[in-house]
């Protein structure tokens, strides 16, 4: 590297570093203020991928941007992402339930990482990517600051795998619940797959906020042939349903159906579960998937 490549990304790095600093102490950039009203709403992006627009703060769920390809650990993408990271725009902050997996952070998504001002994760992810990442325990929480006043994020548990399976570090995972003032409180599961776990955050978060408003479930069933003899490592179809039942929020966005080779499960099965819990009127329509559908 020489040495005027070597000063442009110092600059770029210190500036990153400004940006996070001011994002979660105090004050948001004037020109990250938006014109319109308190938008809430959802544009997913392929596989477990999706904006959320909440509080005036573009949050963006686990980065997955290449295009189809295989990777070394097996997984294959098989659909390009919807938008291209030069069309998500402004993106504020990213909820990453967990970096060492190809579906959940890829290549591309990894190089996004370091240009967004705040990335929340596990402390596994900060030990692996580095120190730009903000590692929480789960119930640890962070305020984001936003245009509006502030977001409080809480990482909550999940479990990628079947109950009462420790995977260590491979399966480290989290789950995210935003709230606060002005703030409709959302439930991220993350590559969770334990209806009991969900329900346990549900149960705490009803005690100490108040009803979810929105759930957005990692379903798919995700399995592989390489752990636990094809276990699902996320929600299946049934058991998402029963969670969205537990949990009886307002609108369920379901994401992580589609664009890898390790989904079981995909959103016609979602749909049919939740039609026979009698619940299909709570899912959102993320069709055509890059298009931004409102939560209100």
């Amino acid at each position: 590297m020489n040495r005027s490549a070597a000063l442009l990304r110092a600059a770029s790095v210190a500036v990153a570093s400004a940006m996070s600093a001011t994002l979660l102490a105090g004050g948001a950039a004037a020109e990250s203020r938006p014109s319109g009203s308190h938008a809430f709403t959802v544009t997913h992006i392929g596989g477990p991928t999706a904006i959320l627009e909440i509080a005036g703060a573009r949050i963006l769920l686990d980065p997955t941007f290449d295009e189809p390809k295989k990777y070394p650990s097996g997984l294959e993408k098989t659909q390009a992402p919807a938008l291209g990271v030069d069309e998500i725009g402004r993106i504020d902050a990213v909820l990453l339930s967990h970096g060492q997996h190809d579906d959940n952070l890829d290549d591309t998504g990894r190089e996004l990482l370091k240009k967004v001002p705040v990335v929340f994760s596990t402390p596994g992810a900060r030990k692996r990517l580095g120190t730009h990442i903000t590692g929480m325990k789960s119930w640890s929480s962070r305020k984001l600051r936003t245009p509006y006043g502030s977001i409080e994020v809480t990482a909550v548990p999940a479990l990628h795998g079947p109950d009462g399976v420790d995977r260590g570090e491979d399966g480290e995972v989290t789950g995210f619940v935003l709230s606060g003032k002005g703030v409709p409180t959302t439930y991220v599961s993350g590559d969770n797959a334990s209806v009991k776990v969900a329900r346990q955050v549900g149960d705490r978060i009803k005690r100490r906020i108040g009803r979810i408003d929105t759930a957005v479930l990692f379903a798919g069933a995700a399995r592989t042939e390489a752990i636990l003899d094809n276990a699902p490592l996320t929600l299946t179809s049934k058991r998402a349903a029963q969670v969205a039942k537990d949990l009886d929020p307002r609108k369920v966005v379901a994401v992580h159906t589609d664009s890898w080779n390790i989904y079981s499960e995909d959103m016609r099965s979602l749909v049919r579960a939740f039609r026979d819990r009698g619940i299909a009127g709570k899912l959102v329509d993320l069709t055509p998937a890059g298009r931004r559908k409102n939560l209100s």
